[in-house]
């Protein structure tokens, strides 16, 4: 499913947020990128299942998290 209200998919922004390489300004959402980012490093966790787990959380959220992802993803 894809959403206007966040970036698309394959934008590399998510793969680099997945990673931690983009320090959230909402803690909760920091949370979950450290999660993420800690279960793809000890290999519990694929690239693209942290991505797609990400891309569902924000899209439950999109009008909460707008600050964070104009942040990462400037415009889309």
């Amino acid at each position: 499913m894809m959403s206007a209200d966040i970036p698309p998919k394959d934008r590399p922004e998510w793969i680099e947020m997945a990673r931690g390489q983009h320090p959230m300004k909402k803690y909760v959402l920091q949370l979950q990128i450290d999660r993420i980012s800690k279960k793809m490093e000890a290999n519990e966790m694929t690239i693209e299942e942290g991505v797609d787990y990400l891309y569902e959380y924000f899209s439950k959220y999109p009008k909460g998290f707008r600050s964070d992802l104009e942040e990462v993803f400037k415009s889309w």
